[in-house]
């Protein structure tokens, strides 16, 4: 038995260390102050609450929690909220009373305890809504002072009502749960002590609100037998009864101090009731007895024959007395007790193992506890909750990055300027400053590109919400950012997730409970954004933005931000990297509202996050700032300029129109025109076909001016062989994302060819004859964290082939009018400081039945490029291939790329074996007056059969800007 005693001994860790533990609940808190300066004074060590009631409107005095403290209590101070019903309507209220409820918990203090109850000033509570509530009020209390405890209630004795506030998650946020019961009798705790072992084994129960007795000593039965249920605490209510005498309840808080638990095996004989306790460390009772009193003498017979030296204890002086009369009989032990009352309080001893011969077993358990998930949230929760209090705004130095991914380079986009963030208003941007590759726009006017960005997530993690949405899992802990962290993974409750959420990880700090990094892919995403994927570099910081030590005292911000979106542009999947860091962090500075207002009074591009995601911030007549909730993405472009290589009789001029549209006449479908002069273009596409996840579109291509196709065999070029040709082409695509980074696209493409003689062409050759090809592609591409691959194979069948070539020719063969091509690429490109880049592409190349016109090209128009090359000079059946650049910026006034392509090809027929064609070349950007952008390109073949030769290309672009939208008068403010 006494085994068993010392594990329920220390089975309630949460639990205070006393049993029975009493409070009591006043009006004012100075009635019990009076009471508890008297005799007997409190041991230092015991527990004894008081408990008081207040409004949270400004009125309650913080100072009460050292008042109290001071006296030798404990404080428990109970709140009510007053926001009406339904609560979702009346946030702002709520914000409000939270704000005055971190005021009191920031003086509660070590032991204190805030009890939070709702009663809503209009409207019918709700258990939901009061869930919703309360965990944003024991978020404020935490946050403000993380060892201040929080109690929920006093909630109606009935189990319903629990599992309803327990299903809306209240577990991590409840320190206590405090009932009322209706009648206080044993089976309505017992009953409400079971559900909550069975919803939140461990959580201490308060019963709140028994009525103070009329014969004080009463107080101890009714604490006993709570205690006996399981309760942990009883509160006494004693508002409106003025001056009360707390001796009885302090008697109890000396002796019931410590290790002590309910102990259901002991006996006594000759009460009415009775209540034991036993103490963990010498296994000694402490007894409350309820006699009846008639008579003059008491007997009392323990059944435990170990017991011996019973006192009698006074329960107003808590002053100890011997039993004489205590026997130790047969039966056990007889005390007999002179002119009982109705309370009998008693200190029984046990005999030691070593007095009755044996040797003492001491049972160790050990271990450390593991911290629940829920809990971990709520600190979390807490942590940004008091931050948040304290941080009104900030104003940054912010530079976003955008970079494009294509092929093994990229475009890199940058905006810069001031940031300004409240918290009433949110984040604004400034962009006084556009990069295109590092170089800075010259020109006064921003060039404003059509901006694809995802809606804010429906609910985002970590938050208190009115509704389940997410589930998490602590994963365990590992260094973040050199921090020690507890690793959360979330993922919306649904396993097909309808709205848009997120999924993902974070790194709480174990210290002090702070996010050290976040990373969350969104889901449920829908039009033109296939997959969203950000991580979140959090960062201490002082007001002035200096780096700060890891404590409650720093503010820790996302200083970095880093991420990728997949988009759905003209049926081809853009994806686009994008950074954001912010410097120059000043917080709650007195200029803040000052440099805000200067920003919106200037002329300069602003940009503002809202819920549907980037949006500008327009001047309307009165030079007033408004969200223009309508993105124009239109979008005209004047190209000009020149290409030219070795398959080309003279330089190809280029000049003409690009018009770009992301929502055509506002249907949602996009559509890209490019026309200059011998070279044109036409994508239209519907990234959402049906309102479904997949996309549909058309293409089509055509270059009217004949290019040379060179035959190369055994290591010379064949010119008698050469023959002229142009192309143009048809296709249909539609597809479709598989999960966050996998995309299928299936097309279906007409490709027509048509072939003539050149000057060097033999008059006994025999042309091709013009044909029709139709293609049938299956696609499929990865795209995650800057890393491409795809996979391509597709089917391709001429509607006529006969005999070309010499006479004799052993290269043409009837079966190949239909063949098979096979791509396999791998990309990335790193993104250094400094606008610098590094990329890397690799491929492979195969097929089947391949023949002089279907095999793989290698010129600027071709399957696969190297630098120099000319279009039509060297085909192959199968190749591998690598191609890196590097890019560099002077200052901020152009950019250079040095480039270099490795292809190893192999014609078996015309004497290509793995032959080694290599190529380097040099790319860059440069500004020019009137807002013009000039890039240029040039390729020298350096290896292979194009040795020596040179291609070279020059773009000159002008974008139109369009007319910045303005509203009417008197529409308001940003």
């Amino acid at each position: 038995m006494a085994l068993l005693l010392a594990v329920a001994a220390g089975a309630n860790a949460q639990a205070p260390p006393c049993r029975p533990c009493a409070g009591i609940r006043v009006d004012d808190p100075s009635i019990a102050l009076a009471s508890l300066a008297s005799q007997p004074q409190l041991d230092e060590g015991a527990i004894f609450y008081v408990s008081w009631s207040g409004e949270l409107d400004g009125s309650i005095d913080e100072a009460d929690f050292d008042r109290i403290r001071e006296a030798g209590a404990v404080p428990w101070l109970r709140v009510t909220l007053r926001a009406p019903q339904p609560i979702r309507l009346n946030v702002q209220t709520l914000d409000a009373e939270l704000r005055d409820l971190a005021r009191l918990a920031a003086a509660a203090g070590r032991g204190g305890t805030i009890q939070i109850d709702w009663q809503p000033s209009d409207g019918v509570f709700d258990a939901a809504d009061f869930a919703f509530a309360f965990k944003r009020a024991a978020v404020a209390v935490t946050g403000a002072r993380a060892e201040t405890r929080v109690a929920i209630g006093p909630l109606r004795a009935d189990p319903a009502l629990l599992r309803t506030l327990y299903a809306e998650e209240i577990a991590a946020y409840a320190d206590w749960i405090a009932v009322l019961p209706s009648s206080g009798d044993s089976q309505e705790i017992a009953e409400i002590v079971d559900t909550i072992a069975e919803l939140d084994a461990g959580k201490p129960l308060v019963v709140d609100g028994l009525p103070w007795p009329q014969e004080p000593q009463r107080a101890l039965a009714a604490a006993a037998n709570a205690a006996s249920q399981g309760a942990a605490v009883t509160l006494f209510e004693a508002e409106g009864l003025g001056q009360v005498d707390l001796a009885v309840l302090k008697t109890l808080a000396r002796e019931f101090d410590g290790d002590l638990s309910y102990d259901p095996y002991t006996t006594i004989s000759g009460a009415e009731r009775s209540w034991i306790f036993v103490r963990g460390d010498d296994l000694s009772l402490r007894v409350i007895a309820e006699l009846d009193g008639s008579g003059e003498r008491a007997e009392l017979l323990f059944d435990d024959r170990q017991l011996r030296d019973p006192q009698s204890i006074d329960t107003n002086t808590g002053a100890r007395q011997p039993v004489i009369a205590g026997l130790r009989t047969l039966d056990g032990l007889l005390v007999r007790i002179d002119d009982p009352g109705s309370i009998a309080l008693l200190s029984v001893e046990r005999v030691t193992v070593e007095e009755l011969g044996g040797q003492e077993e001491r049972l160790e358990i050990a271990g450390g506890r593991q911290m629940p998930v829920e809990e971990i949230l709520r600190r979390l929760q807490a942590f940004e909750d008091e931050q948040a209090r304290r941080l009104r705004n900030y104003q940054a130095r912010n530079v976003l990055h955008l970079r494009f991914q294509v092929g093994a380079s990229g475009i890199e986009a940058a905006y810069e300027g001031p940031f300004f963030f409240d918290r009433e208003g949110g984040f604004d941007w400034v962009w006084e400053s556009f990069y295109i590759d590092g170089i800075k726009w010259r020109s006064k006017r921003m060039p404003e590109m059509p901006m694809i960005t995802p809606e804010k997530a429906a609910v985002l993690p970590l938050e208190i919400t009115f509704s389940k949405e997410y589930r998490y899992r602590l994963r365990g802990t590992a260094i973040a950012e050199g921090r020690d962290c507890w690793v959360i993974d979330f993922r919306p409750l649904a396993a097909t997730p309808g709205g848009n959420l997120h999924q993902g990880t974070v790194w709480v700090d174990r210290e002090i409970y702070a996010r050290v990094r976040t990373k969350a892919i969104q889901l449920g995403l829908e039009n033109e954004v296939i997959s969203n994927e950000e991580t979140l570099y959090f960062r201490p910081i002082d007001e002035d933005g200096a780096p700060a030590t890891w404590s409650p005292d720093s503010y820790v911000l996302p200083m970095r931000v880093v991420g990728q979106q997949l988009l759905s542009v003209l049926n081809a999947t853009l994806p686009l990297e994008t950074e954001t860091q912010l410097t120059e962090v000043r917080i709650n500075a007195p200029d803040f509202e000052s440099n805000r207002q200067a920003a919106y009074d200037s002329d300069a591009t602003m940009v503002r996050d809202t819920e549907k995601g980037i949006r500008y911030l327009r001047r309307d007549e009165n030079g007033e700032r408004f969200v223009e909730e309508k993105i124009d993405q239109d979008r005209l472009f004047i190209v000009g300029g020149v290409f030219w290589d070795e398959s080309l009789d003279y330089p190809i001029p280029l000049a003409g129109v690009n018009y770009l549209s992301l929502d055509l006449f506002e249907t949602g479908t996009q559509l890209n025109l490019f026309f200059a002069g011998p070279l044109l273009t036409v994508n239209w596409a519907e990234p959402r076909l049906f309102d479904s996840r997949w996309d549909a579109g058309v293409n089509l291509f055509g270059f009217f001016i004949d290019g040379t196709d060179t035959v190369y065999r055994n290591g010379s070029e064949v010119l008698n062989e050469e023959i002229e040709s142009n192309s143009s082409s048809a296709a249909v695509f539609v597809g479709r994302p598989l999960g966050q980074f996998f995309k299928l696209d299936l097309s279906l493409r007409v490709a027509s060819a048509n072939y003539s003689r050149s000057e060097n062409t033999d008059d006994d050759l025999i042309l091709p004859v013009d044909t029709k090809t139709t293609s049938l592609a299956l696609d499929l591409s990865y795209n995650r964290g800057g890393y491409r691959v795809g996979l391509q194979a597709s089917e391709h069948e001429r509607d006529r082939w006969a005999f070309w070539g010499l006479p004799g020719n052993q290269e043409f063969d009837p079966a190949q009018k239909e063949y098979t091509r096979y791509r396999a690429t791998f990309a990335k490109t790193w993104w250094l400081q400094n606008f610098r880049s590094f990329g890397f592409h690799a491929e492979f190349l195969d097929g089947e039945n391949l023949d002089r016109f279907s095999r793989f090209d290698f010129g600027i128009f071709g399957d696969s490029t190297v630098a120099g090359y000319q279009s039509g000079l060297v085909r192959a059946d199968e190749a591998r291939g690598i191609h890196v650049n590097y890019g560099l910026n002077f200052g901020d006034l152009f950019r250079l790329e040095a480039e270099g392509d490795v292809v190893w090809a192999t014609a078996l027929d015309t004497g290509l074996d793995n032959e080694l064609l290599a190529g380097v070349g040099l790319e860059g950007s440069l500004p020019l007056p009137w807002q013009l952008l000039t890039n240029f390109e040039i390729g020298y073949a350096v290896a292979g059969p194009g040795e020596g030769s040179v291609a070279a290309r020059i773009v000159f672009l002008k974008l139109f800007p369009k007319k910045q939208g303005k509203r009417k008068k008197g529409k308001g403010k940003p």
